[in-house]
């Protein structure tokens, strides 16, 4: 479903690829919206990771400002950069989606209750990605299998940098990890 240009869609078709917002960023992006004026609200970029559905690879914070404001449909282009094409990145946004998945997030508006503020951003958000990246790009997928099976009833969702810790968490965003053959609930989680 790759397209030139730019394209007109509706946003409750606009899949995601993120599970948290960042109030701050919130803030800072209504500062400069207009919604009469959309003809200076740059087109987010989307790409299609063979579920037939254009997902948004960034934007979800303009994507939400604009729906907050009354908005249905958003100017998007086609996002070819190497960072989403990519096996690394194809793995990544993959993820990203599964945890969407997981929390019933199918659209932009849904994401309103989950709105933390920067600190809690940086952990839940940020440092979640980069647990996500060590753990698909230092295992194989029979190690994650492996490593899954430890905490049955979790979800795996993440590695520190030397794998001696793992991420896991619950239906509820609950957070827990595993080190030293001990699993314990992170005090921070979101739930």
């Amino acid at each position: 479903m790759e397209f030139q240009g730019i394209k007109l869609i509706r946003i409750d078709l606009l899949g995601l690829s993120q599970i948290y917002l960042c109030s701050e960023k919130i803030a800072s992006v209504t500062e400069w919206f207009h919604p009469k004026c959309m003809e200076h609200f740059q087109p987010l970029p989307v790409h299609d990771f063979g579920n037939n559905t254009y997902t948004l690879t960034d934007g979800h914070t303009r994507a939400y400002v604009a729906y907050k404001n009354g908005i249905s449909v958003l100017p998007v282009y086609y996002d070819k950069d190497e960072i989403v094409t990519n096996q690394i990145g194809q793995m990544l946004y993959r993820a990203d989606m599964e945890w969407c998945r997981r929390f019933q997030l199918s659209h932009i508006k849904q994401l309103e209750h989950r709105i933390v503020n920067k600190s809690r951003y940086q952990k839940l958000w940020m440092d979640r990605c980069d647990r996500s990246y060590n753990l698909l790009t230092k295992t194989s997928h029979r190690e994650r299998v492996q490593l899954q099976n430890l905490a049955p009833d979790l979800f795996l969702y993440g590695a520190s940098e030397d794998r001696a810790t793992l991420f896991f968490e619950n239906g509820a965003g609950e957070l827990f990890l595993y080190k030293d053959n001990v699993l314990m609930k992170e005090k921070d989680g979101l739930h």
